[in-house]
C-alpha cells in the first residue's frame, strides 16, 4: 500500500514538472520572438547610420541580444556564439528554430534573403515592415499565451491523476 502511495506521488510530481517545463517553454518563445525583434531594430538602425554589412552588425551586436535570440537564458552560462562561417542570420534562425512559430519564421527567413539585395532606404523600410509583422505575431503569441499555459498544465495534471489512478 505505502508503495502505491509512494508512486502515484511520484507520478503527480512528474506530471507537475512536465506541466512547468512546458509551461516555460512557451515563455521562451515569447522571449525568443522578443529578441529578433530587438535584433532587427539593433540591424535597422546599424543599416540606417554606417550602412555596414550584416556580418559586421552580428558581429558587434550585443552578446545578450544574440543569446536571447537562440533561446539562451542569460543566466546561464552563454555558449560560445561564433559559427564555422561567419554570423548571419540564417544560422542563427535555424539553431532557435525550435522556438519560433511558423509564420515568424517564415518571416525572418525571408528578411535575411532580402536584407543586402537593394540600397539603404528600401533596406530600412523592409526592416520597418518586418518589425510590424513580427510585433504583430508576438502580439498573438502574447494574447494567447495564458490560455496555452493553463491548457498545458492542465492537460499535464490531468494524465498524471489519470495514470496514478489506473495504476492504483
Amino acid at each position: 500500500m505505502i508503495l502505491k502511495i509512494i508512486g502515484s506521488g511520484i507520478l503527480l510530481l512528474a506530471g507537475g514538472y512536465i506541466s512547468l517545463a512546458i509551461a516555460a517553454f512557451e515563455r521562451r518563445r515569447l522571449w525568443v520572438l522578443d529578441g529578433y525583434i530587438s535584433l532587427i531594430y539593433y540591424i535597422k538602425g546599424q543599416i540606417d547610420c554606417y550602412a555596414l554589412p550584416m556580418t559586421d552588425i552580428l558581429a558587434q551586436a550585443d552578446p545578450v541580444v544574440l543569446a536571447a535570440c537562440l533561446g539562451v537564458d542569460t543566466g546561464e552560462p552563454l555558449p560560445p556564439l561564433s559559427f564555422e562561417e561567419p554570423a548571419n542570420l540564417t544560422t542563427m534562425i535555424q539553431k532557435s528554430r525550435l522556438y519560433l512559430r511558423p509564420e515568424s519564421e517564415r518571416l525572418l527567413t525571408t528578411m535575411t534573403g532580402e536584407l543586402g539585395t537593394t540600397y539603404r532606404a528600401e533596406q530600412v523600410r523592409r526592416c520597418e515592415y518586418y518589425l510590424s509583422a513580427l510585433t504583430e505575431e508576438r502580439r498573438k503569441l502574447y494574447d494567447t499565451l495564458p490560455t496555452r499555459l493553463r491548457t498545458v498544465c492542465t492537460l499535464c495534471l490531468c494524465c498524471a491523476v489519470g495514470t496514478a489512478v489506473l495504476l492504483w
